[in-house]
């Protein structure tokens, strides 16, 4: 099923933006990321692409389950 997304360009927002206007979204982060990635320091301004190269975590997977979030978000 394809999830359409309120900004296509997800992947290319930074977390810190993302986590502020889905605040669900920090569950997902932490479970690709780990427990306590949102409070490492310069975690929030990375972008889920510069992230996903940092912490070899698969962007496509991560960016889906974060669309599910959007998605439903928006249509509830």
């Amino acid at each position: 099923m394809q999830y359409p997304a309120k900004n296509f360009l997800l992947e290319y927002k930074m977390i810190g933006g993302i986590v502020r206007e889905y605040p669900e979204m920090a569950g997902i982060m932490e479970r690709y990321f780990g427990q306590d990635c949102l409070k490492r320091p310069g975690f929030k301004i990375k972008t889920i692409e510069m992230a996903c190269i940092l912490f070899g975590v698969d962007q496509d997977r991560l960016v889906r389950d974060l669309m599910k979030v959007q998605y439903f978000d928006r249509h509830e």
